[in-house]
């Protein structure tokens, strides 16, 4: 196993069903999260992006992914664990 301090990369997913402010809002955690100090000098130490695309956008084959993962998460937990929300 590596060492835990090893860098690799990551793609995190995130769908929401959101208003256009909600999505901003969402977008600006996130974003604080992987740089809090929005001022620094120069390129940010930690790279990363953020993308964001309404599903009415995506095409016929990536809907169809995205509501099949949705409709998963949206189901219930098995005993004892939250719902999904």
């Amino acid at each position: 196993m590596g060492n835990a301090h090893e860098r690799t990369i990551w793609q995190l997913s995130v769908i929401i069903e959101a208003t256009v402010e909600e999505r901003n809002a969402a977008v600006e955690v996130i974003t604080r999260a992987l740089c809090p100090d929005e001022n620094h000098p120069g390129t940010c130490p930690v790279p990363w992006t953020t993308m964001a695309c309404r599903f009415d956008d995506l095409d016929p084959e990536d809907k169809a992914s995205w509501q099949e993962s949705f409709d998963l998460d949206r189901q219930p937990r098995g005993p004892g664990t939250p719902e999904a929300r």
